[in-house]
């Protein structure tokens, strides 16, 4: 009678927990017609932000998760990992920016805490400049120093919300300067470009910072600041207000820019989230007339991706006629970008990714498939050398000072070793590395084995797919795998040391990127063959890798976790919807799920460049084939999932996660887990500290390490 009774209380307790672990959303229909077809959302009412209802829900499902995941064994081993490689890693240098007169200006990660520093030359002693405590624990995202060094604007934020305010400090005193600029995003919108005499800046101003209005983050202006005056007092110079003569959407963002300080001109531009924009250019001394008279320079079919000027003519890198792009050349005084000179034709195998001017000539790199860098030299004779780097590179960068200096810096990373910058010495041949800048080999990465392959998708298009792992797996079909994909905005995945790949690999899984459609790693069709209507071959692209993995014996289903962020919501949540059966978990950072109802959010106007929107017929069905939310069906056996979101995001809203958690648990028939974690005072992650970023990482990995089976990651 007693083990009956222990077993009631036993089945009652268990019955309890359950119910405590799902605290579910009623559904409430209502019906959209777009275009003679009906569209049903059962959780519309949660986009009202303001819903104590949908808030209350928010924090349950945010306490429910944390509760359940500090329960999973080893997770502060984790933790504790991390931990380790940012003390490692506590003299990591980020931002760090060059004046013309050799003065360094970076930020410092001095023990969880970024600090601003300068130095006269790479040798030159270091002087802090800012810490957080003279800033009230502000975040400094963006730097951007004067021509000569002895001024640096300074941008500032809070609690991850990016969009903050601009601060000007005087190097040679160590002052501050009286004037604070608010309403600013600088680290994303166009940057800080100061005159060439040093005197001010142009900035973006965002007239609405208050995500709940109805002109949130529109008509935004350029304006003018000097130094030392009250932001009141600055000038507009280029807004769709200001310049009712060019064309402006009010979601388009303007900008005024300064190639380099002895530059005769200055160009605005108007450009929506891609890459590409309407330009115009006008002289220098026009800055301070009363109406700036912009001459048109080339129009967003021209697909100019980036531009220098030397002297009168304009050097710029363009997709026209080139999908990998190339570099071309035509006068300032007279433009012709129909048919400029080609400096540097397309190549058929790599891409063209970044360039830059010395007075040596052009250096430029070409990436094949996105991971495989090399660095070229086109002379003042026209002649292409290429230049040997120390080690082979996935990815590289370059900069200079200008075409007036021989200076070159190069950045280089890879999927096994820390990024590395060096100086390259023309003369001598010879890089010199900057130690300063420069991060150490990480342990966990040696003996690791990359394979660069090419997977045939659905539609015979071949797939660039990166794996790593350690050297012995054996490819059995029973090693944990964790595949990542973006494939948005034409942004690529390029080699670099990540944290999930460190912890992934440290754990003996194996690490895959999916280099799927709708990124730039093979160029401008690559990123148009997953844009609007073709989107699905993003998602199409990571089930082709994911069902290649299993078939060759790296992993299997119930030991496969697929992950993304932001954009690459989308291709997860299609994958998932699509194809459940590949899949054991799915790991979403604030990620997109409903396209039908994202120009709706108060970023959504910008977003519809990218994705579309429900006005047009076409673009309609379009979002609706994206859209994740929409494809969710009940009684299917979906993957465990773990979804975050940040109530300061600026980019992707908070019920874009929430309300594919809402419908997932209800619809869901596989009793595997779904967890919603939500940051009250969060953002989009990229301001976030460092202690967060830890947390969250451990969070998401115990989870995937719990559900796909790890011994030492179980409740």
């Amino acid at each position: 009678m007693k083990v009956f009774y222990l077993k009631i209380v036993f089945v009652f307790l268990l019955i309890q927990c359950k119910k405590e672990e799902k605290v579910l959303l009623p559904e409430k229909k209502i019906t959209d017609t777009y275009f003679n077809q009906q569209v049903t959302d059962s959780y519309r009412y949660m986009e009202n932000l303001s819903d104590t209802t949908v808030l209350n829900w928010y924090k349950k499902q945010t306490l429910l998760t944390n509760s359940k995941i500090q329960k999973i064994s080893n997770r502060k081993k984790l933790i504790k990992l991390q931990e380790e490689l940012e003390k490692k890693d506590s003299n990591s240098i980020s931002l760090f920016k060059i004046t013309n007169n050799n003065t360094y200006f970076y930020l410092k990660n001095d023990n969880n805490k970024i600090q601003l520093y300068y130095k006269k030359g790479l040798e030159g002693k270091a002087q802090l400049l800012l810490k957080p405590e003279d800033i009230d624990n502000y975040t400094i995202n963006y730097i951007s120093p004067s021509w000569n060094g002895n001024k640096i604007a300074i941008s500032i934020t809070k609690n991850d919300l990016e969009i903050g305010k601009i601060i000007v400090l005087d190097v040679l005193k160590k002052e501050r300067y009286k004037e604070t600029l608010v309403n600013c995003w600088p680290s994303t919108l166009g940057g800080i470009r100061w005159l060439p005499d040093n005197s001010g800046f142009t900035y973006e101003f965002i007239p609405e910072i208050n995500k709940s209005a109805k002109n949130y983050l529109l008509n935004t202006r350029t304006l003018l600041h000097k130094l030392g005056q009250n932001q009141s007092k600055d000038k507009v110079i280029f807004s769709k207000e200001n310049n009712p003569e060019i064309a402006f959407k009010s979601e388009y963002f303007p900008e005024v820019s300064f190639k380099n300080e002895n530059s005769k001109y200055m160009f605005s531009s108007v450009m929506g989230v891609i890459d590409y924009g309407d330009f115009y250019y006008a002289k220098i001394n026009e800055i301070y007339a009363k109406k700036i008279t912009w001459k048109p320079l080339f129009k967003i079919k021209d697909l100019v991706k980036d531009f220098y000027i030397d002297g009168d003519d304009i050097i710029f890198l363009t997709a026209k006629n080139a999908k990998n792009f190339k570099l071309c050349k035509t006068s300032l005084l007279n433009p012709n970008f129909k048919n400029p000179e080609i400096l540097v034709a397309e190549d058929s195998l790599s891409v063209i990714t970044d360039f830059t001017l010395t007075k040596q000539g052009i250096y430029f790199v070409k990436t094949k498939n996105g991971v495989k860098a090399k660095l070229f030299l086109l002379n003042k004779l026209n002649q292409i050398t290429k230049i040997q780097l120390p080690k082979e590179s996935g990815y590289i960068t370059v900069s200079s000072k200008s075409s007036n200096y021989s200076d070159l810096w190069v950045k280089t990373e890879g999927w096994v070793f820390e990024n590395k910058y060096y100086y390259y010495n023309y003369k001598s041949k010879e890089f010199i590395e900057q130690a300063l800048l420069s991060k150490p080999e990480n342990k966990i990465l040696q003996h690791t084995i990359i394979e660069e392959k090419e997977i045939i998708s659905y539609d015979g298009v071949k797939v660039p797919l990166s794996i790593i792992y350690k050297k012995g797996t054996k490819l059995d079909g029973c090693n944990r795998l964790f595949i990542h994909a973006y494939g948005s905005f034409g942004i690529s995945l390029n080699p670099s040391v990540d944290n999930y790949l460190l912890n992934w690999i440290n754990e003996g899984g194996i690490y895959a990127i999916a280099h799927v459609r709708g990124g730039g790693e093979k160029g401008n069709d690559w990123y148009q063959g997953g844009f609007k209507k073709t989107k699905p071959n993003s998602w199409k692209d990571l089930i082709s890798c994911t069902e290649y993995l299993i078939k060759n014996k790296y992993t299997s289903p119930k030991r496969t976790v697929v992950s993304s962020g932001s954009g690459g919501g989308i291709v997860v949540g299609r994958a998932i919807t699509e194809r459940p059966d590949l899949f054991a978990v799915a790991l979403v950072r604030v990620g997109i799920f409903n396209t039908l109802r994202s120009e709706f959010a108060p970023n959504g106007k910008n977003l519809s460049e990218e994705f579309g929107s429900v006005k047009d017929s076409l673009e309609y069905k379009y979002l609706y084939e994206m859209d994740a939310y929409q494809h969710l069906k009940k009684g299917v056996k979906y993957p465990a999932i773990y979804l975050t979101g940040g109530m300061n995001d600026s980019r992707v809203v908070v019920w874009q996660p929430a309300k594919f958690a809402a419908k997932m648990q209800q619809y869901t028939a596989s009793n595997k887990p779904v967890f919603l974690s939500i940051d009250f005072k969060g953002g989009h992650g990229f301001d976030a500290s460092i202690d967060k970023k830890n947390i969250e990482m451990a969070n998401l990995l115990s989870f995937a390490l719990w559900q796909t089976g790890h011994p030492d990651f179980q409740i």
